[in-house]
């Protein structure tokens, strides 16, 4: 059997390159060594970027080079197409995937030709372990679905386009034994978390793990799993335009709907976040966290900020950064939106919008939408309206589910579907939280698994309060006036330092989920509210 691996490093972050791995390789350096061990290697192709610096001295003999000025989906397969003439197969990776396992690529190669698959992946695994692989004359054909757009080259850039006819294709699948997709890991030298948790994973295996090892490891050391934060939410304001009977804010922080002066807390009288300071936390963001997502408003309606346009921008202005603004709609001139348009970035580096707008609208009823947030229908409907047409594929509208509602809950489905660019693509139907017992219970069912899992926002969250004060989570609500679990504070103490207090509180969960303690049976073992809380199984980012 003869193969080509093809390795894409057209879009590698520097962290690809960093040396940090024993013997002074890099993912790269790594990612080159394990592909040579896949059955029927005869060579490896990398695709990199013109002009790029790294690929000139010792990285261009590091195989068979292709440099593009920029890369497409089109252009990548027409580039295999070519290469790979005369080849039983193709194996295709990114070149930032230091663990990936030929054993794998073994088995993967075994069943691809026994079946005489034309396309053929693993799942079950994270991320990072297996290659894809292709049959000959496949990339070609691929490349006349995908047609003349310019759509840029992802990690599920080749089956994203075997989706536009995969009905056409014999396909095979090497399924893992455990699955792991839940875990949402990511074995590629992409960002500064993911570095460290490639690091970890090659500490606990004693060297380059596969993917038979990959559950064990996981079951044994969960914690390793926790590595930097990567969503922020951060509280912009104090006050808010209404009073949602699905938000306990008001009230756990004795701050009335309107107004412009705390009634208590410990945020002193500062009613809306200072943009200097603002500035700063986000330069020390980016440096500990590497990339990250920013969420304003963690509590309070950013629109009744008088400067909110400059912390929008502040963000923008920081490229390892992403914004999304959680809003009621309420308090938004047509201007503040066009302008946030306007400064939005084009692209969606990673997949992921610079700028997402969620407006919380609840329900397409005037009536009930009095009874629920008090007044505002018409002004939140038509900014959302508005918001949809600047950002059609990074904005939506919100509804709560909650028992009792189903109707309602659908007629809000059903008339923003018709109205949205995208349709449902744009509608988040959300689950009710009852904030560990604050609000009454409105569940419309038990969605939490069947196992207590460890809390994922604990994991990769943190929040921050108006005076920078960082509860240990969203729903520690007795933070807002300075009580309960604390982890410091953003403008007096390290983030390094805040985020590692909160290593015990997680640590106690994965406890508590490895010994089986299920949802029921295992609450006395999750810490303060935790034992009650049903969000930990929600995910942000």
């Amino acid at each position: 059997m003869k193969a080509l691996v093809f390795l894409y490093g057209g879009d590698l972050r520097s962290q690809a390159f960093e040396k940090v791995f024993p013997g002074g390789k890099s993912a790269f350096d790594l990612a080159l060594e394990r592909v040579r061990l896949f059955p029927g290697w005869q060579g490896t192709v990398v695709l990199g970027r013109e002009g790029d610096p790294r690929w000139e001295g010792g990285l261009a003999a590091s195989g068979d080079l292709v440099l593009k000025p920029r890369w497409n989906r089109k252009e990548l397969l027409e580039t295999i197409s070519r290469r790979s003439q005369g080849c039983d197969l193709s194996y295709v990776a990114w070149a930032d995937c230091p663990f990936l396992d030929p054993d794998l690529a073994a088995a993967l190669a075994a069943r691809h030709v026994e079946y005489a698959a034309e396309y053929s992946y693993a799942d079950g695994w994270p991320y990072g372990f297996a290659p894809e692989l292709l049959a000959p004359g496949v990339p070609g054909i691929l490349a006349a679905i995908e047609g003349d757009g310019d759509n840029p080259v992802g990690r599920d850039s080749i089956f994203a386009v075997l989706q536009k006819d995969i009905n056409s294709f014999d396909i095979e699948t090497e399924i893992s034994p455990v699955d792991l997709r839940s875990r949402r890991l990511c074995l590629a030298a992409d960002s500064k978390r993911n570095l460290l948790l490639l690091d970890r994973f090659y500490a606990a295996a004693g060297g380059v793990p596969v993917a038979a090892a990959a559950a064990g490891i996981i079951a044994e050391q969960p914690g390793i799993l926790r590595t930097l934060p990567v969503f922020y939410p951060v509280q912009a304001a104090r006050p808010c335009p209404q009073s949602s009977a699905f938000c306990p804010y008001p009230a756990a922080a004795r701050t009335p709907a309107g107004t412009q002066s705390p009634a208590g807390g410990a945020a002193g009288g500062e009613d809306f976040l200072d943009p200097g300071k603002f500035g700063e936390l986000l330069d020390r963001i980016a440096d500990f966290s590497g990339d990250a997502v920013i969420d304003l408003s963690l509590w309070g309606e950013l629109a009744l900020h008088p400067r909110r346009m400059d912390l929008i921008r502040l963000v923008l202005e920081r490229p390892q950064l992403a914004l999304v603004v959680e809003t009621s709609g309420v308090g938004w001139s047509a201007g503040d939106l066009e302008e946030a348009a306007a400064l939005a970035p084009a692209g969606r580096p990673a997949g992921i919008s610079r700028l997402s707008w969620i407006v919380s609208l609840d329900t397409a009823d005037p009536a009930r939408y009095r009874e629920i947030r008090g007044p505002g229908f018409t002004e939140a409907a038509e900014c959302a309206r508005k918001l949809l047409s600047l950002f059609p594929a990074d904005a939506y509208v919100q509804a709560i589910r909650t028992a009792g509602a189903e109707d309602d809950i659908e007629k809000f489905y059903r008339g923003w579907k018709d109205l949205a660019p995208q349709g449902n693509g744009n509608i988040i139907i959300q689950k009710y939280d009852d904030f560990c017992g604050s609000l009454p219970k409105r569940q419309t069912s038990d969605l939490s698994p069947v196992e207590r899992q460890s809390c994922w926002h604990l994991m990769r969250d943190l929040p921050v309060l108006l005076d920078g004060t960082v509860p240990l989570c969203r729903e520690e609500l007795s933070a807002l006036t300075g009580e309960g679990r604390i982890l410091g504070n953003v403008y007096r103490d390290p983030l390094e330092t805040i985020w590692s207090r909160g290593e015990r509180y997680y640590a106690e969960h994965c406890e508590a989920a490895r010994h089986d303690l299920g949802a029921a049976a295992g609450k006395a073992a999750y810490p303060g509210l935790c034992a009650g809380c049903d969000e930990y199984y929600t995910f942000n980012f």
